[in-house]
Parts: C-alpha cells; sequence; structure tokens
C-alpha cells in the first residue's frame, strides 16, 4: 500500500466516529461495513437482496446431485435464484444458485454455463466468491458457491447513500484487488455492479459471478428484463456497440460502481435500458465533483480514466486501476478523505466543522469556495484553491487634522509612501508581474515521477495521457503540451504524453480449451485467430486444444495472428489381410502399422494353409486405431491319417474302409480284377498322410 494508504478509516457514518486500522492488501477487512455485527436496517444474515418471491419453492427441501440439500431461497434474480443449501458429503454450508427454467431449457446456456463454471471455479482469492461445483439434476441447472453471511454493496449504498473518500476506496480497493487476480487468469467478469459485490459481516468484501454474464449473454438473456435492466447502468460502451468485452470493461463498471458510492446515484439514471444505454455509448461520466463538492479533484480524475468512454484510454487491467487508485488516495490529506456531502473544507485541508442550515449566514461567516474537478487524471496539487477574502474592516472616524507637522511626521509620511510603492511592486510582481510565472522545464525522456516532481518545483500542474510506443519505454515522457523555456502561470496545466510502453497483448491460456472455447478467448485478447491446424492425436480429445503458436503468455502487438493446433482425435488406421502369410511376416505387417498383434495358442488344422502361416485374424479388415488388438491364428497344416492295411481284403470292403478314414480310393484291375480282391496298396499301411490323399488298389 501507498503510505497515504494506510491510515486510518474514520466511521464517519457511526456517531463515536470508531475506527479500524487497514491491514495488509490481500485478504483485508474494510471498514466501513465492520462498524457493528449487522448493518443499521439490514438484517442478520442476507448475502443478497429481499423481498423475493417463494414460487420455486418447489425444490426446497430437495437433494439435488444427491449432494446438496436445499433449504430456503436466500434471493430470486433475472438468472437464477439463490438458496441455502447443505453440501451433505463435506458437511458444509453453501449457496445454491438454480438457473431460471427458460436458461436450463437452453442447450447453449447450459453448455456455455458449464465452461464458465469451470473456468471461474480455477480462481482463487480471498476477495472473490469461491465457486465449489457446478451440475445438473432433472432440469435444475446449479451452481454451488461459498455462501457469504452479510449484504450487498446496493444495499449499503441505499443505506448510507454517499460516502466519504477513505470509505469508498476501502470497498473499492477489495473488488480491484479480485478483478487483478481474475484477469491475470486470463478471466473477465463482464458483470461488475453493487448486486454483485457482497460484504460479509466481518467486513470482508467478496465479488460474486465470475464469467456468469457471459453465458447468460450467449443464451437467452433478452427474455429476463430484470437482469438486462440490471446490469444496462454499469454496461461498458463497447459492450452496448459491439457485444466485445475485455477487463478494460470491467474496470469501466468499476469506475461507475465508484461514481456511485461517492455521490449515491448512478452516473447514467434512465427510465429505462435502451436509454441508459444509449447515454454511456454517446456521453462521458459525469464528473462527480458535480453532484458532491467534495470530491477531490485527484479521485474525480481517477473516475474520468477508468470509465472513458475509449477503452484504450482506461487501465490495462484491475492491477493498474489498483495502482492507480491507491496512488490518488495517497495524495490526499485527512480531511479530503473523511470529506462528506454537506461539509466543507477550510483552506488548509482539514475538515473543522459541518455546515448549519438552521442558523442565518452571518456577515463574519466565511465559507471556502468547493474546488473544480480538473480536466484530467493524475494531478498532484491541481488547482489550488484561492484563500477567501479577509473581511475589509470599518474605518476608524477621521481625526482632525494638525496645523502642523512636525519634521519627524513629514519623514515618516514619505517613508511610509516608499513602503507603500515597494509593497505595491511586490505585490504586482508575485500576482501579475514575472513572479507569478515559471519557466517549462525539459521534460520530454525523464519518467513521470521525475516530470511530475519538475512541475511541481516550476508550480505548475501535470495532466497525464498515456500512450502506447514502439520506442520508448514505459513511463516516459514522450511528449509535453509545452515547449521548455515557455513562461506560464503558476497552477497551469501542462500536459504530459507518457509512454506505456509497446502495445502488447498476451496469448491467452487456451491449451485444453475446445476450438470453440478458444476462438472467443483470442477475440477479446484483440488478437487474430488464424486457420487452426487440424493433427491426429492419440491421447488429446477431438477439438480439444493441442498447442498454440506463438505461446501462451508471449506478449503480441494488436491484431496479431495466433495459430492453433487442434486435435482431430486418434487416426483411424486401415486393417490389413494377413492370412496366408508366415507369422512372422503377419505379426511384422500388423505392428508396423501400429496394432498390438496377438496370436491364439490353440493351431488349427487346415488343408489350405500351410503350417505356421496365418489361417485366420479378428479383425478381419475394416479400419481401427493405433494399439488395438489384432488376433492371430496358426494353421497345423493338413490333418494326418494313419494308412490301415487292406491287401487282401474284397475291393468294397477295402474302399469302405479307406473312405471312412478319409481317404480318396483308385482301383486298378489286374487281369479283369474277377476275384475282386485286392492285391497291392499304393502307400504303404502305417504311413501318415493327409485327410483326402488317393490310394490305388490294384485288385485281382
Amino acid at each position: 500500500m501507498s503510505p497515504g494508504w494506510n491510515r486510518r478509516f474514520h466511521c464517519s457514518h457511526s456517531p463515536r466516529r470508531q475506527c479500524v486500522t487497514a491491514r495488509s492488501s490481500t485478504g483485508t477487512t474494510v471498514p466501513p461495513p465492520a462498524r457493528s455485527a449487522r448493518l443499521r436496517g439490514f438484517p442478520a444474515q442476507a448475502p443478497y437482496p429481499q423481498g423475493v418471491s417463494t414460487a420455486t419453492s418447489a425444490v426446497i427441501d430437495r437433494v439435488l446431485d444427491g449432494r446438496y440439500r436445499v433449504e430456503s431461497l436466500l434471493a430470486k434474480g433475472g438468472m437464477a435464484s439463490v438458496y441455502s443449501a447443505t453440501d451433505l458429503r463435506l458437511e458444509r454450508k453453501v449457496a445454491l444458485k438454480i438457473m431460471h427454467a427458460h436458461l436450463a431449457g437452453d442447450d447453449e446456456f447450459v453448455t456455455r454455463f458449464r465452461q464458465e463454471a469451470r473456468t471461474a471455479a480455477r480462481l482463487s482469492h480471498p476477495h472473490v466468491v469461491s465457486v465449489f461445483d457446478q451440475g445438473e439434476d432433472d432440469g435444475y441447472v446449479f451452481l454451488a458457491m461459498e455462501l457469504v453471511e452479510g449484504h450487498t454493496l446496493r444495499e449499503v449504498i441505499k443505506e448510507h447513500g454517499a460516502h466519504s473518500v477513505r470509505d469508498a476506496a476501502a470497498y473499492l480497493d477489495p473488488v480491484l484487488q479480485a478483478l487483478a487476480a481474475a484477469h491475470e487468469a486470463g478471466l473477465a467478469h463482464r458483470d461488475v455492479k453493487p448486486e454483485n459485490v457482497l460484504i460479509r459481516t466481518d467486513g470482508m468484501v467478496k465479488v460474486a459471478d465470475f464469467g456468469l454474464a457471459r453465458a447468460v449473454t450467449a443464451a437467452t438473456a433478452s427474455q429476463s428484463n430484470e437482469l438486462v435492466w440490471g446490469t444496462a447502468a454499469y454496461l461498458a460502451p463497447e459492450q452496448v456497440q459491439r457485444g466485445r468485452t475485455d477487463e478494460r470493461s470491467d474496470i469501466y463498471s468499476a469506475g461507475l460502481l465508484f461514481y456511485e458510492l461517492l455521490t449515491g446515484v448512478k452516473a447514467f439514471p434512465g427510465d429505462s435500458p435502451v436509454q441508459v444505454a444509449y447515454a454511456h455509448v454517446h456521453h462521458d461520466v459525469p464528473r462527480a465533483a458535480d453532484q458532491v463538492a467534495t470530491v477531490p479533484a485527484e479521485i474525480d480524475a481517477f473516475i474520468q480514466w477508468a470509465s472513458a468512454t475509449d477503452p484504450e484510454r482506461r487501465p490495462t487491467d484491475g492491477s493498474a486501476a489498483l495502482t492507480q487508485l491507491r496512488h490518488s488516495v495517497g495524495q490526499l490529506s485527512d480531511g479530503e478523505l473523511d470529506a462528506l456531502p454537506g461539509q466543507r473544507l477550510p483552506d488548509d485541508g482539514d475538515l473543522t466543522q459541518a455546515f448549519d442550515h438552521t442558523r442565518p449566514l452571518r456577515a463574519a461567516d466565511t465559507m471556502a469556495v468547493p474546488r473544480a474537478a480538473p480536466e484530467h487524471y493524475a494531478r498532484t496539487h491541481g488547482n489550488r484553491p484561492a484563500r477567501p477574502a479577509r473581511p475589509v474592516r470599518a474605518s476608524a472616524a477621521p481625526r482632525r487634522p494638525r496645523r502642523r507637522l512636525s519634521v519627524a511626521g513629514w519623514l515618516l509620511g514619505i517613508l511610509l509612501v516608499l513602503i507603500g510603492a515597494g509593497g505595491a511592486g511586490a505585490a504586482w510582481y508575485f500576482t501579475e508581474g514575472p513572479g507569478v510565472h515559471s519557466p517549462v522545464p525539459t521534460l520530454v525522456g525523464l519518467t513521470q515521477t521525475e516530470a511530475t516532481e519538475a512541475l511541481d518545483a516550476e508550480e505548475l500542474d501535470t495532466v497525464v495521457e498515456l500512450a502506447y510506443s514502439e520506442t520508448m519505454a514505459a513511463d516516459v515522457v514522450m511528449a509535453a503540451s509545452h515547449e521548455p523555456g515557455t513562461s506560464l502561470r503558476h497552477g497551469t496545466d501542462v500536459t504530459l504524453t507518457v509512454s506505456q510502453g509497446p502495445e502488447r497483448y498476451a496469448v491467452p491460456p487456451v491449451i485444453g480449451r475446445t476450438l470453440e472455447q478458444a476462438e472467443p478467448m483470442i477475440a477479446d485478447a484483440n488478437l487474430t485467430m488464424a486457420e487452426p491446424d487440424l493433427v491426429f492425436d492419440e491421447s488429446i480429445p477431438k477439438g480439444q486444444v493441442i498447442s498454440v503458436e506463438p505461446q501462451e503468455g508471449a506478449e503480441l502487438k494488436p491484431e496479431a495472428e495466433v495459430t492453433l493446433t487442434v486435435s482431430k482425435g486418434r487416426e483411424p488406421i486401415e486393417i490389413s489381410d494377413v492370412t496366408g502369410q508366415p507369422q512372422e511376416d503377419a505379426e511384422e505387417t500388423l505392428n508396423d502399422a501400429g496394432f498390438t498383434v496377438s496370436v491364439s495358442p490353440d493351431r488349427v488344422f487346415s488343408d489350405s494353409v500351410d503350417e505356421g502361416h496365418v489361417v485366420s485374424q479378428s479383425p478381419a479388415s475394416g479400419t481401427g486405431y493405433r494399439n488395438d488388438p489384432v488376433t492371430l491364428t496358426i494353421s497345423k497344416g493338413p490333418e494326418l491319417v494313419e494308412v490301415p492295411s487292406v491287401v487282401g481284403d474284397q475291393f468294397s470292403e477295402a474302399e469302405e474302409v479307406l473312405t471312412e478314414a478319409g481317404f480318396t480310393v483308385t482301383r486298378e484291375d489286374l487281369i479283369g480284377g474277377y476275384f475282386g480282391t485286392v492285391r497291392r496298396q499304393s502307400i504303404e499301411p502305417g504311413e501318415m498322410v493327409p485327410k483326402g490323399t488317393e490310394i490305388v488298389l490294384e485288385v485281382v
């Protein structure tokens, strides 16, 4: 924290003005909500707006997903109803956000909702409402979140109206911390508003619903007037015009939130969402000091910077906005930090008294003139107010002139005239002459801090405009509105154009996401997605990003091309027919193709396939994938049978015996074969030969 930030927070809404000291920049509790265990007029446990309908009470007492027992309705909004529930598995209280039926029935919404919920669940920060789980059960699409017992920032603004700078900044600081963590993780909130800022009863500020606005936008959010109206007051101009958002859109909404904390009213009130959206696009955010005169110029300038209509003129992300907020607050005195509407600051900047509107204004009363808001941001000593003119005393009654004047009287008179002339000359020198002017120092090439100090030394005021540069390092002054040596009246604005360094955008974390998820992430990062490279991959599912070129986190110029390598899933492989091949050759063929080959332990006889060759395979044909199994069956060759002896048998008997044994019989008659007796057989008895072998019998 900056030295000016680590001061005591005065709880100015409390009669006794109790104080709480700010602690570290992460995990802090902020004082305004911690004035007591419950704020005035608020119920003890109400993390969401009250007065909700009980029309959805049918879900009460149900157990969703076999895990979450729904207990009571907490709130009902345009997107969902929020219930208190118990996680039966972990035995803890949770907030269960159940989407309305018109959204739960939209397949596109449900898909986007799951994706955004998974992304939000990976975001872990003390000032972010934790997302534990998401699921769907019997048509109920739900999100399980951390249960925050306390109040919304909307309730705080309704109760207390305009806040002091110290109290308003104490709310905004943790909001920007949460946004900074999300932006660093590549996640934009897209719906920053008081309803999504929760203040726990112990004072901890939590930001809810990261990323869910995108899921609703992708589906049928237009069916919910309440949701559209709740968001319209904080929409960034680019959301209205192009439907495109990034981290800078969140900063715009945070700037409007800060404006509302300081003034108690919305920056763009209106009768309809269309009217409000039109105002965002066509009008600058009004000056907070025009609404509440006690808002310092430094704070008004911060709001103008954060909520600039052109996103290029805003802070790049939550971290940049947080740094500037703490810097701006650190420039202020205690009196400026604690001033409230209806109070005034004396010349020294300390708060001494409130206006008393019940008594008449006396002539002796003097009142400080409120400072006008400057037309720039980051003023360090800006536009010093003139001190009030002293009351003019009534002159005393004139004395009767003496008739004679002594020499001493003449000398005194001359001396007084000379002193008066010298005083008039001095007054002219310091009010109209050279004494009220200073030369502009050389500023280009200095850092912003060095240039500001140089201008302060000459009693000139600093105006900062940020611009990208390919040649100048960040924080270095590239140009100044006045040439060195130019004589300017004290308090004149000198505009510094300060380099932000090269305009670069980081390649978002897209590896592991689907192509449909990665494409909008790249567009939101102001980069262009080239035609993706589609490749087969054995382990990464089809449609999922395998790699990105340049690599994730690489800083690129606007609209630079990013090439994704996307999986086509497993590569199909044709199964070759290896039947009839020797076992060794068949295994080599299939292994080379990428299959896992196994051999059946049981070989089979085959009259057509030689022994040791493949008789059959499974699968026999078609396509498979790498490492799929293919089983081979190997031949034992033809089955062998012992040749029986039939010599001396009658031919008919011999033929029957041989045929039954599986042989083919051929008869050759000798001397006519009249006796029909087998005299000789072509294959000797006892030999082992394949079935079907031809045996010739000589018959006499």
